[in-house]
């Protein structure tokens, strides 16, 4: 009986204790004077059981904020993982991609007849400063014959000169030994157009008469005569300078091909080798 005595008063007094902090925090918020000095009594007599509940919910805190934070360096990893891999991968296809838009440029060539083509790409260029000449990737597997045309989308590269089973070689149009006719595009004079080496020049010396009017910056176009491998109308290059022939009777062109013929990445070949007229 003196047990449940006291347990009972130990009650009442819990009871007493929390109706007095709830009497004081309902009457004002002042920390001075009487209500100030109770409400300190109450923090004092309820301290250790706040202290025991933080105590009790501060382990599920730490774990639940390690727990985050385990997955958020988890998912940074992972991110940037991935971005590296996209960089790399966007650096392994830059290469690529130059190939294909080169591609894509010449096989939209637009010819004025209805002459077969053959995309290919520059294996090797000139070994030497003397040399006019490169090869393809492609030969007489692919139709591609001696003699045949070949260009790029700005104009005249040049023609086969070798063929094997997959190689070609290509002699430029500034080899000193290319000769070919060509016509004035505006004037519609014809004359033949030959390469002059190392200088990267095309020259022509023959056929324009010094009454004809020129000047530069006019265009030159192939001829297309019967029997040229070459259709009519290819851009061959530019008139750059105008001199006379020693006799003074005719003019004296130099011509600027219009292909860059040095930074070639793929030319077209056209399949024709008798008549591309």
């Amino acid at each position: 009986m003196a047990l449940s005595r006291r347990t009972g008063r130990s009650r009442f007094t819990l009871v007493l204790l929390i109706l007095a902090s709830l009497t004081i925090l309902t009457v004002g918020y002042r920390d001075s004077g009487p209500v100030g000095g109770l409400r300190n009594v109450a923090a004092d007599v309820f301290s250790p059981i706040r202290s025991a509940g933080n105590a009790i919910a501060r382990p599920f805190g730490n774990a639940f904020g390690g727990s985050s934070n385990a997955k958020l360096r988890k998912e940074n990893e992972r991110l940037r993982q991935q971005v590296a891999q996209l960089e790399g991968d966007r650096m392994q296809s830059e290469s690529a991609l130059r190939q294909i838009q080169a591609l894509k440029a010449q096989l939209g060539i637009k010819q004025t007849s209805d002459i077969p083509t053959v995309a290919a790409r520059i294996v090797s260029g000139p070994l030497t400063s003397f040399e006019a000449t490169m090869e393809i990737d492609h030969g007489s597997g692919d139709g591609i014959r001696k003699g045949m045309a070949v260009v790029d989308k700005a104009g005249l590269v040049g023609r086969v000169v070798r063929v094997t089973g997959s190689r070609s070689t290509i002699a430029l149009i500034t080899d000193p030994s290319f000769k070919f006719g060509v016509r004035m595009a505006k004037e519609g004079n014809l004359a033949v157009a030959r390469g002059q080496g190392k200088k990267g020049t095309l020259v022509i010396d023959g056929g324009i008469s010094v009454s004809v009017a020129v000047k530069r910056g006019d265009a030159i176009v192939t001829s297309g005569e019967q029997g040229s491998p070459f259709p009519p109308d290819v851009n061959v290059g530019r008139v750059t300078s105008i001199s006379k022939t020693a006799d003074r009777t005719e003019r004296v062109l130099t011509v600027q091909p219009l292909a860059n013929l040095r930074g070639l990445t793929y030319v077209t070949v056209l399949l024709c080798d008798e008549d591309c007229s």
